[in-house]
């Protein structure tokens, strides 16, 4: 129990220090500047125990101990003392061929967390020959059409050599999850011996990225027939990670980013739920990738904030009753404005938002590379990103204590003060029915755009400072890019999918996809015929084409509250 006597004249002592730093800044003739996060929350030039009071929080109810609900300090007891963060790195460009040499160099540098990004045509659904993937196959990610595509993105690779292997696939989590399945088959891999990591989240792609194909019910039902399928085939798997990343990217925030991904995990979890899987079968393959890209102490009060929410609503409002459904999993990206002038910067801006991650206690971190204002990353800025992780695990003391911030005067009245803008912003969501009736009335995409806006204003108006862009500018030329693409990588690509279609048994595949279009009329799981199909050979495209026919495509509204 505290000691009122001195509570007072911590009161006291408090208003007096206040009075003496107003009459330093008129002594001065300072202008009183106005301090405020990147979640327009105003900053105090002091905290103290007064603002935890103030706040209303208790220790054993809000903070607790790490891995012990509500899991504001972290989910295991130990943390990284036992289990240092993953180092996961996102890589692919051009070919296979091309980003399986990138992948066995990425293995030699210590990666135990492979992440494939997937070019847009296939993450929409097209072929590489497809009329809608001209110009755009492997531009942004490796192309991937079929199963053989995976054979040799992994050849000689074999995938229990990575910790995790994962890609995003947000609007077709079955082909992901089976593209996976059927290489650890072809690899003689047992499922128990390897872990995939999907995105799978549909639902942010409607209001920020754009990689959509159907209408958001079936968008849900696809995502969720890979959560379900996981969790009785392969529940040691992570089939879905609730992303705000994008939200914020696309101008949210991460305050409301965070918000809206929570919104969008309760219309996964519901629908889940209907189907009749238990909350505990299920959520503890769920994680969330958080974001914060301006402030490293919003990055470690966000975290905070989310497991609070996630572990109370988890226990409260799903009647969770295993501590793994409360304990949130969380990735980050490590961002950190990067800038295409003055590159070597971002390597900076990189290892303190990574830090910020470290010490808000994520799971599973990957960084950005310092040129990727310039271009797909070359093979010295993906070293530097990977031996960023490895000197943030290995040097600088940062993993000997757990939740080293904890109990931060500051840290704590952030959380809260967090926590309390994501409350909010959930409750108008479920006030307008639920987060798909929240997209469909534009709420998330008012916010979006209000955000974006705002961010514009404050970096032209030099609120929101990049060091070497609108800030301590020299007159230097743009930097070239360090890695340059293989410009016959798209023929290169279309002749070997042109070679598959000629080899494959073409009956095998036709039957297969009957198969699909058959369950997905029906309402069964999705995910055992797609993997069929994906054992024949069927490409991507041709699977997504079936699921067309009788799910449609979704077609974005123009309207904003």
């Amino acid at each position: 129990m505290r000691d009122n006597q001195t509570w007072e004249e911590l009161k006291l002592h408090r208003s007096a220090w206040e009075k003496t730093l107003r009459a330093e800044v008129e002594r001065r003739g300072e202008r009183r500047k106005e301090f405020y996060s990147s979640s327009g929350i105003p900053s105090k030039s002091l905290y103290t125990p007064l603002d935890l009071e103030e706040e209303g929080m208790d220790y054993l109810r809000d903070l607790g101990f790490p891995g012990e609900y509500p899991f504001t300090r972290g989910i295991s007891p130990n943390m990284y003392r036992s289990q240092p963060f993953l180092f996961r790195i996102y890589t692919g460009f051009g070919t296979p061929r091309e980003t399986n040499q990138r992948i066995k160099y990425l293995r030699q540098l210590g990666v135990n967390d492979l992440q494939l990004a997937a070019d847009l045509p296939t993450q929409v659904g097209y072929d590489s020959d497809h009329i809608m993937a001209r110009g755009e196959v492997g531009k942004v990610g490796v192309a991937i059409d079929s199963l053989r595509d995976m054979e040799i993105l992994f050849e000689g690779v074999p995938l229990n050599s990575f910790q995790r292997v994962s890609t995003l696939f947000n609007s077709l989590g079955p082909i992901a999850l089976s593209l996976f399945m059927a290489l650890g088959a072809k690899q003689g891999i047992p499922v128990q011996d390897y872990v995939v990591d999907l995105q799978n989240d549909v639902l942010k792609e409607y209001v920020s990225r754009g990689t959509y194909i159907f209408p958001m019910e079936p968008g849900v039902r696809l995502c969720t027939d890979v959560v379900r399928y996981c969790a009785e085939h392969a529940p040691h798997w992570y089939p879905m990670t609730i992303c705000s990343n994008h939200l914020n990217a696309a101008g949210a925030g991460s305050t409301a980013a965070t918000a809206f991904a929570l919104a969008n995990g309760l219309v996964y979890i519901q629908d889940i739920l209907e189907k009749g899987m238990p909350i505990d079968r299920f959520a503890p393959l769920l994680c969330m990738f958080l974001d914060e890209r301006e402030d490293i102490f919003i990055s470690v009060a966000n975290f905070r904030a989310a497991r609070r929410i996630w572990a109370k609503t988890m226990r409260d409002r799903w009647g969770a009753k295993d501590p793994k459904s409360m304990a949130l999993k969380i990735t980050a990206y490590s961002h950190g404005g990067e800038t295409l002038r003055e590159p070597l910067n971002n390597i900076v801006r990189i290892a303190y938002a990574a830090l910020g991650y470290v010490l808000g206690g994520v799971q599973f971190l990957y960084n950005a590379s310092f040129d990727e204002g310039l271009s797909l990353s070359s093979e010295q800025a993906v070293k530097v990103a990977i031996r960023t992780h490895q000197i943030l695990a290995n040097e600088l003391g940062i993993i000997n204590t757990v939740d080293p911030l904890g109990g931060s005067y500051y840290i704590e009245t952030l959380t809260s003060q967090i926590e309390k803008r994501i409350l909010r912003i959930l409750e108008k969501i479920e006030s307008l029915g639920g987060a798909l009736a929240a997209i469909r009335q534009g709420y998330y995409q008012s916010i979006i755009a209000e955000g974006a806006s705002l961010r514009q204003r404050k970096f032209e108006k030099g609120e929101m400072v990049s060091v070497g862009v609108n800030a301590y500018r020299t007159e230097e030329e743009d930097p070239e890019p360090l890695f340059r693409m293989n410009q016959q990588s798209e023929e290169e690509q279309i002749k070997s999918l042109r070679t598959l279609r000629r080899e494959r048994n073409y009956r095998q595949v036709q039957t297969t996809l009957s198969d699909v279009k058959q369950a997905a009329k029906s309402g069964e799981n999705l995910v055992p015929p797609i993997f069929s199909a994906v054992q024949a050979y069927a490409t991507v495209g041709e699977i997504t084409d079936v699921l067309k026919e009788i799910f449609g495509e979704y077609k974005e509204a123009v309207s904003y509250l």
